[in-house]
């Protein structure tokens, strides 16, 4: 009787458990199927958990549109779009936010909106869109996108949103009356300051979008070739576990190993499996000493470990693979980018509380509030989790996401009361973390000591330092292109199609599909997704399904 192929998929996330899922119902009990994950939970980088009695997710958090979704559609069919319990970002009630420039400033919504409407339309225009927009005085984008790109041919998002500004800037500044109308209306701002401040809000909302810590990293070139579905944005109800949970139901008690990191990935080279037609062909080593031989890896690991994998001496482990990966595969591992994003959840004493937006100056700036810590000045916005909520939420991408990871609950406390206080001009008590002029009722109103509004407590998420992760997800950086993440998805090792003769055996079914790679950093136009790494574990399992079935055809 034929031995049945071992496939160990490592990595129990979206994609591992997908491909894991398919390969299981598709196969007639073909395979020898393990899933080895290094944590000791399933779902990788998603994962939802439980803040002030609210559910909450630390990582992955939205269904991208849900026309076409593989996620809405497995959510929808087993119940978790719904729930008799509060969670993040349910329904959209929450009211129109309030911005706040240094400064204490609060922006009229008009002049953020316009603002917002010259953003959004720029990224419309890098990602290939019609604009959307349908007030009359937005008609001059597309001559904003035209001057842009010719004066610049922009590399980057980042100096193509920057070109965008100043065409914008300098078509206003032809109009009657000049730019400098109002000045005064704005404080310590000028029109142009401030409006440039406002812009670079959307622009740090942006980079927690793309993972990028600066959008001139970000591949002006490849902007168009990202993907989106239809329809609107949404949360799961009960929790993006749910998802994950739902794949792996399917599979026998056993198939999942956690707590199984795999330190070294031996594979061999088409000239070494010459001679190896009746063994197994990779040979992978776990970390408390142990080995397994497979015929077929498939790695679902993230881009951030792959980074640190292929970096010889990059800890006592050293590299991950063995031989190297060719060329190829490495050179596209190294030029994709990679980014760090993090979540950090406030628990305030209060309910009701409004979304701020915080706009923030130059760092140039003589009216800088030095007390501001630069974690913060990167941040965006403080939202309520839903509009009954009393947790607050913030986004961080980059270098003050890694920052993030290491304050104190204190340091972070002190942090955000600081910029709020700053921002807003209310005055803010250090003495156990309370304002006497709290945000209620989405005002800023004096209150007596009984009502004092105080920051309970926090979470954050740490995906950074997290050896598993090392990261958030994927970008085409300004160097690579969508090659790359084709590139990232090529099985190992690359089989010469024309001629299957190797000493007078065919042996290119035997040696090929030994090292497969799935995860949102192996999809050309939804990396950086949950659906992305879905599809991925798809195409994955579908490639050693139609192997073998093609094998026995045969």
């Amino acid at each position: 009787m034929a031995k049945k192929a071992r496939i160990v998929i490592i990595g129990a996330g979206m994609a591992g458990l997908t491909a894991a899922n398919k390969l299981y119902t598709g196969s007639n009990d073909m395979f020898e199927l393990s899933v080895v994950e290094g944590g000791s939970r399933i779902g990788g980088r998603i994962n939802t958990s439980e803040f002030s009695g609210e559910k909450i997710e630390m990582g992955a958090t939205w269904i991208h549109g849900i026309g076409g979704s593989p996620v809405y559609r497995i959510a929808k069919e087993t119940g978790s779009l719904v729930s008799d319990e509060p969670w993040e970002c349910m329904g959209s009630s929450i009211d129109k936010p309030r911005t706040f420039a240094e400064g204490g400033l609060e922006i009229e919504p008009s002049i953020v909106e316009h603002i917002s409407g010259l953003f959004n339309a720029l990224m419309e225009l890098a990602q290939g869109k019609e604009i959307s927009q349908t007030d009359a005085d937005l008609g001059r984008f597309t001559d904003i996108y035209e001057t842009a790109t010719r004066v610049c041919s922009p590399r980057s998002v980042g100096s193509f949103l920057k070109s965008g500004f100043d065409a914008y800037w300098d078509s206003i500044s032809n109009e009657d009356g000049g730019v400098e109308n109002g000045v005064k209306e704005y404080g310590k701002w000028s029109r142009k300051s401030l409006e440039e401040a406002i812009f670079t809000m959307f622009s740090n909302t942006q980079r927690t979008y793309t993972s990028a810590d600066d959008l001139s990293t970000l591949d002006f070139a490849a902007e168009s070739e990202y993907q989106m579905f239809p329809g609107e944005e949404i949360t799961i109800a009960k929790g993006y576990l749910s998802v994950i949970h739902h794949l792996a139901s399917v599979l026998p008690q056993g198939v999942i190993q956690l707590n199984r990191k795999v330190t070294k990935i031996e594979w061999q080279s088409n000239e070494e499996a010459e001679d190896n037609e009746s063994r197994r062909h990779v040979k992978l080593h776990f970390s408390d000493g142990s080995v397994v031989y497979a015929d077929h890896v498939i790695v679902t690991v993230s881009l951030g470990v792959l980074k640190a994998g292929i970096e010889s001496g990059d800890d006592e482990e050293g590299e991950l693979f063995s031989p190297p990966l060719p060329d190829f595969k490495s050179d596209a591992i190294k030029r994709l980018g990679y980014g760090v994003v993090n979540k950090l959840f406030v628990e305030m004493s209060q309910r009701n509380l409004p979304t701020l937006q915080l706009v923030f100056d130059r760092e140039d700036s003589e009216f800088r509030f030095v007390k501001i810590p630069w974690w913060m000045r990167r941040t965006a916005t403080m939202t309520p989790i839903h509009s009954n909520s009393k947790v607050l939420l913030s986004w961080f991408a980059g270098k003050e996401a890694l920052d993030l990871e290491k304050l104190t609950d204190e340091e972070i406390v002190d942090g955000v009361l600081t910029t709020v206080s700053c921002l807003t001009g209310k005055e803010v008590k250090k003495d156990t973390a309370k304002t006497s002029r709290p945000l209620i009722n989405g005002s800023l109103s004096d209150v007596d000591d009984d009502g004092v509004m105080k920051i309970t407590k926090v979470l954050k998420s740490k995906w950074g330092s997290d050896p598993l992760f090392r990261g958030s997800y994927s970008y085409v950086a300004v160097g690579s292109s969508g090659d790359d993440l084709d590139a990232m998805a090529e099985p190992l090792p690359k089989v010469n199609k024309k001629g299957g003769q190797v000493n007078g055996h065919d042996q290119a079914k035997v040696r090929e599909l030994q090292v497969m790679f799935a995860g949102e950093a192996t999809h050309r136009t939804h990396y950086s997704t949950t659906h992305g790494a879905y599809y991925s574990g798809l195409r994955e399992a579908s490639r050693l399904l139609k192997h073998y079935k093609c094998n026995f055809e045969c």
